[in-house]
């Protein structure tokens, strides 16, 4: 399963993640960033007095891989 991860800096300076499991596929680099864009413009994710949203810094795919063992419920 591919998720997409939307990596930020928060106002703290420490980076934050934001993951969606339900993402389009094959977002180009412009449209990722000008959507992190509007998700900092939001302001609307302070918790603590820190924005963990601040300054978009990558996005990316992730792949899960999970290699069973054994499982019983088969």
């Amino acid at each position: 399963m591919s998720k997409l991860e939307l990596i930020f800096e928060a106002s703290d300076k420490k980076i934050k993640t934001l993951q969606l499991n339900y993402a389009k596929d094959g977002l180009t680099a412009s449209v990722a960033k000008a959507q992190m864009d509007k998700i900092a413009a939001l302001k609307m994710f302070d918790k603590d007095g820190v924005n963990p949203y601040v300054k978009p810094v990558a996005a990316r795919y992730s792949e899960t891989l999970r290699n069973t063992i054994f499982d019983n419920r088969i």
